[in-house]
């Protein structure tokens, strides 16, 4: 089933598009954007039977309306910066709308933003022709995850014991997200928030190719500058970041 949502949409006139269950919100708005729909188009849904992240093979856990689960359609040619800082950018408005919420979430590079080291939310960005496709997935309402989550992953109710529900979450999500696009300080703001700045990492870009050093900082490109042990810089554009013990 679907609806139209008549929360406030920042893009005044696109419509947020509400479906009790999809295979995917990142794969509904593609097919939307291909269809030639308006910016700041949302799709939003309770239940995704095949959400995914951005590392392939990695599922979007969540029970029925549990998480919000939503893709906005962003037209990229009309974006001022390169297209490799929007997850970063929606890094900052999605930590800032949790931020109102009562939570401190720490920006975990390069999409994911965490609570003591807990997996609370995370970000996809594709892009399909014209269009790029900001995915967001935040665990609102879970008491629970399954054993294998449990000490990985945390939602607002468990961190705070608040119920946050998706639905009014997003018009939040997606205010900060627009103010996100054209914000010339996203950057100041993502530094003050970013996990494990100045510490020992590791970053992993193949399954046998990884790099240690001090997390430095993240440039202007969206990319992590790391340190390593002789003290040479490295800058990466992708990998998956752990704390080193």
């Amino acid at each position: 089933m679907e609806t139209s949502l008549k929360a406030p949409n920042p893009w005044v006139g696109s419509p947020v598009y509400v479906r009790e269950r999809t295979h995917s919100t990142m794969d509904d708005a593609r097919a939307l954007a291909l269809g030639g729909c308006a910016e700041g188009t949302v799709v939003v849904a309770g239940f995704q039977k095949k959400g995914r992240g951005r590392i392939p093979g990695r599922a979007w856990f969540s029970a029925p309306w549990e998480s919000l689960m939503a893709t906005v359609v962003i037209d990229a040619s009309s974006l001022r910066f390169p297209l490799a800082q929007l997850p970063l950018r929606t890094a900052v408005a999605v930590c800032c709308s949790l931020e109102e919420a009562g939570l401190a979430p720490g920006i975990k590079w390069p999409n994911d933003l965490t609570v003591e080291g807990k997996k609370l939310a995370g970000i996809l960005c594709e892009t399909c022709n014209q269009s790029a496709l900001v995915g967001i997935g935040i665990n609102c309402m879970q008491r629970t995850f399954p054993d294998n989550l449990a000490t990985t992953a945390c939602s607002i109710l468990q961190a705070t014991g608040r119920e946050v529900s998706p639905l009014s979450l997003l018009s939040v999500v997606l205010a900060r997200l627009k103010d996100a696009l054209g914000d010339e300080t996203w950057r100041s703001k993502l530094i003050e928030r970013l996990s494990f700045r100045g510490e020992r990492v590791r970053v992993t870009f193949a399954p046998d190719q990884a790099i240690m050093g001090t997390l430095h900082d993240v440039d202007s490109e969206g990319r992590l500058i790391l340190r390593d042990d002789t003290g040479v810089f490295h800058t990466l554009s992708t990998g998956e970041l752990r704390r080193e013990p």
